[in-house]
């Protein structure tokens, strides 16, 4: 992934905090000559320094095992928005188009049992912190159910994160652009801004 320096975030928190807000990824890895894609939702955790992402997908989709044991690559995307050179005070600025994604490889893995039933908990309580109270009452039918999916495991070896803010871009033309986005009014722009404001007061 193609990061110009200014644009790359390196702070791991906000890295981790931004795949937390937006936990459903692509996952891809080559298949001959095509490249496989898929959408999950995904969790992660930080083992020995690196961040681990976790994810499962159905036994009978055939993508788990043809990426078994192969690198594979996760994206991850948060808000994005087309950004107007009319809303920069230099005049001579092109449009373009403001995006915050992060890029992680790894092997996939795939894990146990146990390992699974203690990843689904994980899973369900993140997404659904009322879940755990009708666990107990439908024990039978998840047991049954983890039957029917593979989890998986991927311990980051290479970690990329573009936070593409108009940081290239004067103060001035960038409080020029975070006025647009608010006035602008849906749910992309207005994250933008705020994502862009952070960057502003650093």
């Amino acid at each position: 992934m193609y990061i110009p320096d200014y644009f790359r975030q390196k702070d791991f928190d906000e890295i981790r905090r931004f795949i937390e807000e937006n936990p459903f990824a692509f996952l891809l890895f080559p298949e001959g000559d095509e490249v496989s894609t898929t959408l999950i939702p995904m969790i992660h955790e930080v083992e020995d320094g690196k961040l681990v992402i976790y994810g499962h997908m159905a036994r009978n989709n055939p993508q788990w095992e043809k990426a078994m044991d192969k690198k594979v690559t996760i994206l991850f995307f948060g808000p994005h928005h087309y950004i107007s050179p009319r809303w920069y005070e230099i005049r001579k600025s092109v449009p373009t188009w403001n995006y915050v994604s992060v890029r992680m490889s790894g092997t996939f893995k795939i894990m146990k049992r146990k390992e699974t039933e203690d990843f689904l908990i994980r899973l369900s309580t993140f997404l659904d912190s009322k879940w755990r109270g009708e666990r107990r009452e439908k024990e039978a039918y998840y047991q049954k159910m983890v039957e029917e999916i593979v989890a998986f495991r991927i311990e980051s070896k290479t970690l990329d994160a573009v936070w593409k803010l108009s940081q290239n871009h004067p103060l001035s033309d960038r409080k020029g652009v975070v006025e647009n986005l608010e006035k602008a009014g849906d749910d992309d722009a207005v994250k933008m801004a705020g994502m862009m404001r952070k960057t502003m007061e650093k």
